[in-house]
């Protein structure tokens, strides 16, 4: 069985579910003041934070709870992806297509219009979201996610299980060479990294930033 082994030097802070929930309501806040870029992607990640975490725990935790913390914002969730990819695409378009080209005038077009919509979508339902049934939630989620405290045993087998599933990700995008192979591949590397930061020590996350160029 592959292993996780702790790496010398300077690690990020321990950041765990109690603080990733925290940080959505502040996001939350944050997106409908100023909607802008960084707003859409401050809030998706920590809603994916929290969701990801929500997913290790139910292996090892039936409470329904964490069933609840991961579909609240599910909704919300899945529009500012939408708007984010369409603002990523957006931005790639204007970054490597010629000015004059017909194709990067038309698509920028599109996404230039698809975004509006996208956004007041998004900021209906971020308006609509229970922030007393997450703040709920968390108070109840605060104590479950000590059954697998960063120091334990539990911990390092969840991140060894998600290692797991990467490589073999990797493996089937080799494979595949196929785009959803590789974003599989991507989606995998993000959920090793999530579980490594959220239950491993501190010792064992000074790589960890590095998968965020992936």
């Amino acid at each position: 069985m592959a292993t996780v082994s702790p790496v010398s030097g300077s690690s990020p802070e321990h950041r765990g579910l109690t603080h990733w929930m925290e940080r959505v309501l502040k996001q939350l806040d944050a997106l409908q003041t100023a909607p802008d870029k960084d707003a859409v992607h401050d809030l998706r990640v920590a809603i994916r934070r929290c969701r990801s975490i929500g997913a290790v725990m139910r292996e090892v935790d039936p409470a329904p709870a964490w069933h609840e913390m991961r579909s609240l914002p599910k909704k919300l969730f899945r529009k500012l992806g939408e708007l984010r990819d369409t603002q990523i695409m957006d931005e790639w378009v204007a970054e490597h297509g010629a000015e004059n080209d017909k194709l990067r005038v038309t698509l920028h077009t599109f996404f230039q219009e698809r975004q509006p919509k996208l956004q007041q979508e998004a900021l209906r339902l971020a308006a609509k979201f229970d922030d007393k049934g997450w703040q709920r939630l968390e108070g109840k989620l605060r104590k479950r996610v000590r059954l697998v405290p960063p120091e334990s045993l539990a911990g390092q087998c969840l991140a060894v299980e998600r290692l797991n599933e990467a490589k073999e990700l990797h493996n089937k995008a080799l494979r595949a060479d196929k785009p959803a192979a590789w974003h599989a591949l991507r989606i995998g590397l993000k959920k090793f990294r999530y579980t490594v930061e959220s239950f491993l020590p501190q010792e064992y996350q000074a790589w960890s930033p590095n998968l965020k160029q992936l």
